[in-house]
């Protein structure tokens, strides 16, 4: 049985996600108190062999203000049809795709060792388009030569 330190470990390694914090506080106090801010370091154009990008739309939250994507961390209660976030704990019912959803027939995007699925979507962005702005030098620095080329290549830098 491996620990919590080796499970946290194994998903960094699975997901390219590492957290500084690997729990939410979980009261206003107690995120107040919180020396170390909770941030996240994600590594681009992390390789899944496991799971290829899927070729469907995410189910996002109907709240407007929340429109988060159905993930592992949802409740989802399989006889009503029904899933919550786990932030909002906004009710949505599942997609009329997910009829025969149940414990046993469930979509990668409710298995926890599917936490991170990239979509490919084919129509626009209905939301506005998010900047990321680096300086070259970190993306040249922090990766060899060839995957710093393909990075910039994909974020369009030239």
């Amino acid at each position: 049985m491996a620990t919590y330190l080796e499970f946290i470990q194994q998903n960094e390694e699975r997901d390219g996600v590492h957290f500084s914090w690997n729990v939410w506080p979980s009261s206003r106090l107690e995120a107040t108190r919180t020396v170390v801010p909770l941030a996240c370091l994600l590594t681009p154009l992390k390789e899944r062999p496991d799971l290829p990008p899927v070729q469907y739309e995410p189910v996002l939250c109907s709240r407007l203000t929340c429109k988060a994507v159905l993930n592992p961390l949802c409740q989802a209660d399989y006889r009503t049809k029904l899933w919550a976030r786990n932030f909002c704990f906004q009710r949505n019912q599942f997609p009329p795709a997910y009829a025969g959803i149940s414990e046993m027939n469930q979509p990668a995007k409710l298995m926890p060792q599917f936490s991170t699925i990239e979509y490919m979507i084919e129509r626009g962005a209905q939301s506005p388009l998010i900047f990321l702005y680096s300086q070259l030098g970190h993306i040249e620095a922090a990766f060899d030569e060839e995957a710093a080329a393909v990075l910039m290549a994909r974020l369009g830098v030239f």
